[in-house]
């Protein structure tokens, strides 16, 4: 396979109102193990599904999205479209948040496995957060999404952007499971997984030394950036209307919600009570679309 593998666990994630596209964010794909085998989830965050982060209590501005599957390893712009209604009949909505803590921007969807029936998934497992390097502030950070919607549509795939650690990552920025990065993201990147990397020598999280290889080790997903809003005069903005504006500046820094609270709360699904509650009470889905 000449495509890296992380190209192909990512997904648009559009949202619709009825038939109108309203906006598109990225998901990716989680795979946990269980007993009877493995269960996929769709990983994006609130405000990709509803237009809203999770602690604003607005109406959502779409009922249902799409995303999308890989047919197969060699040719990627073969892909399945899956349309997902957000609520179910009952109106419980499809998405599983944190618990621990409700303002986390993070949404999990257990994916019905006849939706991706005879598709290569491709997705993060648990042990893609194995500490491997040293993760440090100014350590390599990679999102893989779809900035402004932009990608390779002909073969249906992401957008990788690069950047670099911007607070200390062991530490949980103001007390949240939350690390920044230094980074030029834009609207349609929300939901992109985050990733630490190094090709060629890294430093061992042991701190016993350096060794060579390359890693891809995932440290979150990436949900916003940071904005600062400051108020301008009418001498500084030419033909300006009012005699003053509000602007809004963004610091290229970047909100990663940290793997530990991904993996802690897919890991926290019940999939019999989720198949119960909710695949089962869903709308009638319109059957997969291949492209």
């Amino acid at each position: 396979m000449n495509v890296d593998h992380i190209s192909l666990l990512t997904t648009p994630v559009k949202l619709f109102r009825g038939a109108d596209l309203v906006s598109q964010g990225t998901g990716f794909y989680y795979v946990r193990k269980i007993e009877e085998g493995d269960i996929v989830f769709l990983v994006t965050n609130q405000h990709v599904l509803t237009g809203w982060a999770p602690l604003e209590k607005k109406p959502p501005i779409g009922d249902q999205i799409t995303f999308q599957f890989h047919q197969s390893d060699e040719e990627t712009g073969k892909v399945t479209t899956v349309t997902l209604p957000l609520f179910t009949k009952s109106g419980k909505q499809v998405w599983v948040g944190s618990v621990m803590f409700p303002e986390a921007d993070l949404a999990v969807i257990l994916v019905n496995g006849q939706l991706c029936h005879g598709c290569t998934v491709r997705g993060i497992a648990s042990h893609w957060a194995d500490p491997k390097m040293k993760v440090r502030p100014t350590t390599t950070v990679t999102l893989i999404g779809y900035p402004y919607g932009f990608y390779d549509a002909k073969n249906a795939l992401p957008i990788w952007k690069t950047g670099s650690v911007a607070s200390e990552p062991e530490i949980d920025f103001e007390g949240k499971p939350l690390m920044l990065i230094d980074v030029a993201a834009f609207p349609g990147m929300s939901g992109s997984p985050a990733f630490a990397t190094a090709y060629g020598m890294y430093e061992m999280h042991n701190g016993t030394g350096v060794t060579a290889g390359a890693v891809q080790q995932f440290i979150g997903i990436y949900a916003s950036n940071v904005v600062r809003h400051k108020e301008r005069f009418l001498e500084y903005i030419p033909h300006a209307a009012s005699l003053g504006i509000r602007d809004d500046e963004s610091l290229q820094i970047g909100h990663i919600w940290k793997a530990k609270l991904i993996l802690g709360t897919v890991e926290a699904i019940e999939p019999n009570r989720y198949i119960t509650e909710i695949l089962q009470d869903l709308p009638p889905i319109p059957q997969p679309t291949p492209t």
